[in-house]
């Protein structure tokens, strides 16, 4: 357990990044607008081992959801951050302090819409397929809208068209505050809809108003609301945390890995 005033870590944290291939933890310090690298061993009050914290960051959340995702690249040495700008901000992965980003993603032809700083939403995730050299952008606001992933070249900065968007009724993209990518098979999986709050699983090759090619109907089997999502392609599986009663549902779903 990493917790205690030394670690900086904050409140409104809704999902963390774990970076396997230097065996770091990486976490959004939303009331401190910034982002905080641990040893993947830290324990008990431990300091992060680098912050990026400070104005060059470009760093900017919302009044509750504030920075509460992040996202890592281990094999590209990025780290990933939305805020409240309608922007992606890519750090170096050694980047320490107050340090302005690599690249920034953002701009109307990027379709990228996220709550600004007055807004009282969650900031969506996005999630990076290396094998493919992809990014996958979630696209949410304003709420009530249907939400969208956006599929951009991994590098893509500025003001970028999207390569492909899957957006659409029959899309049925949901909610949650994750998505992951399983590059192997080149899976998106993330929040659906219908019947209820579920989990659905798209292709990057998908543009336009496509079908997830399975569905997970959560709420249906369980009564239980989709809050994230996980996946453990060694055992086949695929995690749904929810905050009804804190529970990590867990189902077995072979087909998605092989």
């Amino acid at each position: 357990m990493i917790n205690g005033q030394k670690t900086r870590i904050s409140r409104t944290m809704h999902g963390l990044a774990y970076d396997e291939v230097h065996d770091e933890i990486v976490i959004p310090s939303p009331l401190a607008q910034a982002v905080l690298v641990f040893r993947g061993a830290a324990q008990g009050e431990e300091p992060p081992l680098r912050v990026i914290q400070g104005p060059h960051t470009g760093i900017v959340g919302t009044g509750y959801g504030a920075l509460d995702t992040v996202s890592v690249d281990g094999e590209n040495n990025e780290i990933y951050l939305p805020v409240a700008s309608n922007q992606v901000l890519v750090f170096d992965r050694m980047a320490n302090g107050d340090v302005a980003p690599k690249r920034v993603l953002g701009g109307p032809d990027t379709q990228i819409r996220y709550p600004v700083p007055a807004d009282q939403g969650p900031l969506p995730p996005v999630a990076i397929d290396a094998l493919h050299n992809l990014l996958v952008v979630k696209s949410t606001w304003p709420r009530g809208t249907t939400p969208s992933y956006l599929i951009f070249d991994r590098t893509a900065s500025g003001n970028t068209k999207p390569l492909r968007v899957i957006h659409g009724p029959r899309a049925a993209i949901g909610g949650g505050n994750q998505i992951q990518i399983y590059p192997p098979k080149g899976w998106i999986i993330g929040g659906a809809t219908g019947p209820g709050p579920s989990i659905g699983i798209w292709s990057i090759n998908n543009d336009g108003d496509v079908a997830p090619r399975w569905r997970i109907p959560v709420n249906k089997l369980t009564g239980l609301n989709v809050n994230g999502v996980g996946i453990d392609p060694i055992h086949k599986e695929v995690m749904v945390p929810t905050g009804n009663g804190n529970v990590v549902m867990t189902f077995f779903f072979p087909e998605i890995f092989e």
